[in-house]
C-alpha cells in the first residue's frame, strides 16, 4: 500500500530530478502498477469543494466567476467582453491545470468542449 503522502513525495522527487516516474519507481523497488493504482484510487476519492465533474470527461472542474479572484482585486471589464477569470482543471489521474487570464464566454467554452 502506498500512502497519498508517498505518492505526493515520488511526483515531488520525480520533478525535483528531472527523471520519469516509471526510472525513480524501478529505483525504489516499487512496482509500477501498485504505485498507478494508488495514484488513480486517490484521485478519485475525493473531488475537491468547488470542483464538479463534467459530464462523460470523469474530470473535475471549477470555474470562479469573473473578477472573483483576491489576487487581482478589483475586475477590469473589458470592451471585447474579456474579464478576469479562473479555471482549475484535475484529470482522473490527478493531474492539475489552472488558466488565467483574461477570457471571453466562448474562450471558456472553447476550453471545456475540448475536454
Amino acid at each position: 500500500m502506498l500512502t497519498r503522502e508517498q505518492i505526493e513525495e515520488i511526483q515531488a522527487e520525480s520533478r525535483e530530478r528531472g527523471i520519469a516516474i516509471k526510472r525513480l519507481l524501478q529505483e525504489k523497488g516499487i512496482p509500477e502498477h501498485q504505485y498507478f493504482w494508488w495514484k488513480r484510487k486517490y484521485s478519485k476519492a475525493e473531488v475537491p469543494e468547488g470542483f464538479l465533474p463534467i459530464a462523460g470527461s470523469g474530470l473535475p472542474v471549477t470555474a470562479s466567476m469573473p473578477g472573483s479572484s483576491p489576487a487581482r482585486g478589483k475586475a477590469k471589464a473589458d470592451p471585447a467582453g474579456e474579464n478576469w477569470m479562473s479555471i482549475e482543471l484535475r484529470t482522473v489521474g490527478g493531474t492539475d491545470m489552472r488558466i488565467q487570464g483574461g477570457l471571453t464566454p466562448a474562450m471558456v467554452y472553447t476550453i471545456l468542449k475540448s475536454l
